[in-house]
């Protein structure tokens, strides 16, 4: 798939008709209304809402970082923009620019997928085609939805192409979470229904009935754990259990293989964000390729930005003998980088010489010396879903429906086996069971962006980040604020509790 991100409708799809086109409309200039006429202009419009994935705004560079910085794997450094750190500790406003920018790139992510989904069905094309298309733009619209319904709760909810001479739609209201996850579910669903198992050569990476399948899953569990809802988590496990015993997907024997980008779309992936190094991202522009930005903000000291390091907490968390460690992380004994041991490179003596904030992000880094380049980003897929998380997520849902059930172990140990460990302890109760699965989440997906939404999810946040002396207020924090600009423009949106 990576060949057909490059791909994006042009601007003027975007920003849509000039003032002149009222008074005569030139037959040469592309709009919304003219452009989607053949199969190509169809596939077009759905690469464009994939785009917007791989945009700085989002898994380029923004959202690890927000992700990232305010969980408790990480630490910041003096390089960490003043923006970040008052996010982090807890002092930004709704003025805040991160907050703008994660709001700003998945409601153009939303306008795409409403594009796709409004215009393709009038597209004279193989219907086949044409319905895999859409299943496309409908899961893409439901994943954007899912970003931000758990960063800011309520959010306008748009589901068509907005006519802006209509202040209604213009400048909507709030939906509530439970309105907002409902047509999550919904478009996971139609997109589930719509597309294949796997693609050809040319296609692969485009989202599939497994991801689709995995992400409503997903939900589902998310949902559950804001309602309690013993149905959600019941749906959930069945979702979860379908995938796995579908047996498309598997633990790779490497876990290195999960963050680099010698085994992309591999057979853990359930759903990648591609990135490649063909075209020019540029510093700010979303439209200008897919290179990723993340190593550049999250790399090697001295090789890059070195905004976010891993925690000493976080290192801690690996067992004696976990394979991950060394796979996760730059700094321990044993780590290398660029060919030389790992202390060497910071040109200390000895490895003694090392200390926790010289420690460094390995996933999604390459080993080679500085990989990164302004003119051409980084061509290492950030994974979304992988099959270790549908296990482990598996095992959680069984757990909170009934126990821990033996399903539910050896999901669990699964994981636990591939990274060379030990079964769990036997016969522990339905609390100390969940106390290891959220041990194992840490040492499994840590610095993959879902610390900080496990936390949110399971109302651990203020428990877990007060402890590491980190300020959390629980009645404000558990969410991020509608962000200013977005109220200025737009008055009938509300703000979040305490912001």
């Amino acid at each position: 798939m990576k060949k057909i991100l490059p791909f994006l409708l042009v601007g003027a799809l975007v920003m849509g008709c000039s003032e002149k086109a009222l008074d005569a409309q030139n037959v040469n200039e592309l709009t919304t209304d003219n452009y989607y006429k053949t199969e190509e202009d169809a596939l077009k419009a759905v690469n464009a809402a994939y785009a917007t994935l791989a945009s700085p705004d989002l898994y380029s560079q923004i959202i690890h970082l927000t992700q990232e910085l305010m969980s408790d794997e990480t630490d910041a450094t003096v390089s960490t923009s003043p923006s970040l750190i008052a996010m982090r500790e807890a002092e930004a406003d709704a003025s805040n620019e991160v907050f703008n920018f994660l709001w700003s790139g998945c409601y153009q992510g939303v306008y795409r997928a409403n594009l796709a989904i409004t215009r393709i069905p009038g597209v004279p094309m193989n219907e086949a085609k044409k319905s895999r298309l859409l299943g496309e733009a409908y899961f893409l619209r439901a994943m954007y939805y899912f970003i931000l319904v758990t960063n800011f709760g309520d959010v306008p909810l748009i589901l068509k192409v907005v006519d802006v001479s209509n202040p209604a739609e213009k400048q909507p209201a709030r939906s509530p979470v439970a309105s907002v996850y409902a047509a999550i579910l919904k478009d996971f669903e139609e997109a589930e229904k719509r597309l294949p198992v796997s693609y050809g050569d040319d296609d692969i990476g485009r989202v599939t009935h497994g991801a689709a399948k995995g992400f409503r899953a997903k939900a589902l569990l998310y949902r559950a754990n804001l309602t309690n809802s013993q149905a959600d988590y019941t749906a959930s496990a069945k979702l979860f259990k379908e995938i796995i015993d579908s047996n498309v997907y598997d633990l790779v024997a490497n876990y290195r293989d999960n963050h680099t980008n010698t085994n992309e779309n591999n057979r853990e992936s359930l759903f990648e964000v591609q990135f490649s190094t063909t075209v020019n991202p540029g510093a700010s522009c979303d439209e200008c390729g897919t290179g990723g930005l993340r190593p550049l903000e999250m790399g090697v000291r001295g090789r890059a930005y070195n905004n976010v390091i891993p925690s000493e907490w976080y290192v801690k968390q690996f067992e004696p003998g976990d394979e991950r460690l060394l796979a996760s992380v730059f700094g321990p004994q044993g780590s290398r980088f660029d060919g030389l041991e790992y202390y060497k490179i910071l040109e200390y003596k000895a490895w003694s010489d090392i200390l926790p904030v010289d420690y460094a992000v390995r996933k999604y880094q390459k080993d080679a010396g500085n990989e990164f380049d302004w003119t051409t980003g980084s061509d290492v897929n950030i994974r979304l879903l992988r099959f270790a998380d549908v296990l482990l997520m598996y095992a959680e849902a069984i757990n909170s429906a009934q126990g821990p059930t033996a399903d539910a172990y050896a999901a669990v140990n699964r994981v636990r086996a591939r990274a060379g460990l030990d079964p769990l302890p036997t016969g522990l109760s339905k609390t100390g069971f969940m106390d290891w699965l959220m041990h194992e989440r840490v040492v499994e997906l840590g610095l993959e962006g879902h610390r900080w939404r496990d936390l949110v999810r399971w109302k651990k946040a203020y428990m877990e980040l007060t402890s590491k002396g980190r300020p959390f207020d629980e009645k404000k924090h558990y969410l991020f604020p509608i962000p200013a600009k977005e109220r200025q423009l737009n008055p009938n949106l509300t703000q979040n509790p305490g912001w």
